[in-house]
């Protein structure tokens, strides 16, 4: 706009210099140099008018020149502030990682620590197309990245989440798993939320159908098979993943089998998993039912375990997995609840394992002794209520119950890092969040878990906790 009516302005002294030059400068002159300046005034006033192109299906997307395409760039900045009254697990509540009363790393307690890591990026598209509308959506943030550090820089590399297209009725890319109710996940201000629910990305093709109110879906997702080994010598997945989901030592675990591992790779995915999902939608809320089917294989190929004698070893079973989750808007009910809401989830199955967030490894117990992979049955769930104090929606808070376990077996089963597999954890988050404008969010949590193992070591318990108060400030763009 300044380019334009800097234009003007030195046009309009270019014909005022032209009109003292005349001597005399006659009417008739005078005149017609008026009626170009306003002309081209109102040009000008036309162009600075004149809006961007916009799209009523997709409000603040912007068309890309020569293209039927239309774009936003979006996400949010936060902090995360944390102050972990009993043991520490890490910048999110991770309830498997609850060390045992008596464990190394138990009594340091009262620790504080921030980091801007949930900080998050999208970038979606749409396009018109004669099979219909053509998505494209990737997201990053930046966390469990190990880049810098708190001394100086406190930097973190960009991570993918989701990246995903979509046509007409079809997904293909990496997105959450259709095994996942994105819909019902509760408003918590921790990244990781309540114990017992599903919090899955993974890669997958998956089709999708909606007659009326009602979604059918049917989903071919990537495969991982989990499983622990009552003698530790055979690693549940091939990027050796500590309990806690960090990677331990992949150098040792991913090349050759080297004997410092002491583990596989054994993990073997042989098929993708498949999942069904059928969802309701109405002004109620919404309610969805998933099932899963899944393989779980291991096989140490010729080379056999190192660290073992070389052993060689082949075995697989399949698992299996059920979900029921759903979201209850309360005004249905009663309009005195106003805009308060229930979510809840309830998962479980012979072999569902790494589906449920807290229980990765669990998915089944190898025995050598037999060669055979013996499936373990776990189970999880929340409940949350959302409420809104007042109509206008600026003070909510959230309560959340969750809780997960796993049905063990007879044998003593250690994981590769040499803690306790976990049989059952709880959960209780309560948090109060303002919003003091449509994009700005600022909310205090309490966070507190249990969680239990299969068996007590020397000088340790069975059980541990962990207690933590977070502060979050978060600003959407």
């Amino acid at each position: 706009m300044r380019t334009k009516l800097s234009l003007l302005a030195a046009m309009t002294g270019v014909a005022l210099w032209q009109m003292a030059a005349i001597q005399p400068a006659s009417a008739d002159a005078v005149s017609d140099l008026q009626t170009q300046v306003t002309a081209l005034q109102n040009k000008v006033n036309a162009l600075s008018s004149k809006s961007a192109p916009e799209n009523k299906d997709y409000p603040g997307y912007w068309n890309l020149p020569g293209t039927d395409t239309w774009m936003t760039f979006a996400g949010h900045v936060k902090l995360d502030a944390m102050y972990d009254h009993k043991a520490d697990t890490g910048p999110q509540m991770d309830y498997s990682a609850i060390p045992v009363e008596g464990a190394p790393g138990s009594d340091r307690v009262n620790k504080f620590h921030a980091n801007d890591k949930q900080t998050y990026f999208y970038m979606d598209t749409h396009t018109p197309t004669k099979y219909g509308d053509l998505e494209a959506h990737i997201s990053w943030d930046f966390y469990l990245s190990a880049q810098g550090n708190p001394n100086i820089s406190n930097s973190y590399a960009f991570r993918l989440r989701n990246a995903y297209g979509v046509l007409g009725n079809w997904t293909f890319g990496q997105d959450w798993s259709t095994f996942q109710d994105t819909g019902a996940g509760p408003n918590t201000i921790d990244f990781n939320g309540p114990a017992g629910q599903t919090f899955i990305r993974q890669p997958l093709l998956r089709y999708t159908r909606t007659i009326g109110d009602n979604q059918y879906m049917v989903a071919l997702e990537d495969s991982s098979p989990d499983f622990t080994s009552t003698t530790a010598f055979y690693n549940g997945n091939q990027w050796n993943i500590d309990q806690d989901g960090q990677l331990g030592d992949p150098a040792g675990c991913t090349v050759g089998r080297a004997p410092s591992c002491n583990l596989g790779p054994s993990q073997k995915a042989t098929l993708p998993d498949v999942v069904l999902r059928w969802q309701n939608n109405g002004d109620y809320g919404h309610v969805s039912f998933m099932a899963l089917a899944r393989k779980i294989s291991m096989d140490t190929g010729t080379a056999g375990v190192v660290a073992n004698g070389g052993t060689v070893a082949s075995a697989s079973t399949w698992g299996y997995g059920f979900a029921f989750t759903g979201e209850l808007n309360l005004n249905t009910v009663s309009k005195g609840f106003g805009n308060d809401n229930i979510v809840w989830q309830l998962a479980g199955g012979p072999g569902i394992g790494r589906y449920l967030q807290d229980l990765l490894f669990n998915g089944a117990v190898y025995d050598p002794t037999t060669n055979t992979m013996d499936k373990l049955t776990s189970w999880g769930g929340f409940v949350g209520y959302e409420h809104f104090w007042d109509a206008s929606g600026e003070w909510e808070s959230n309560l959340v119950l969750g809780a997960e376990g796993t049905r063990m077996k007879d044998e003593a089963q250690l994981l590769a890092d040499g803690t306790q597999m976990t049989t059952h954890s709880e959960s209780l988050s309560i948090n109060l969040l303002f919003h003091p404008v449509s994009n700005v969010t600022f909310g205090i949590e309490n966070s507190m878990g249990r969680r239990n193992v299969n068996f007590a070591l020397p000088g340790q318990a069975d059980h541990g906790y962990a207690d933590r108060f977070q502060f979050s400030g978060i600003y959407s763009f």
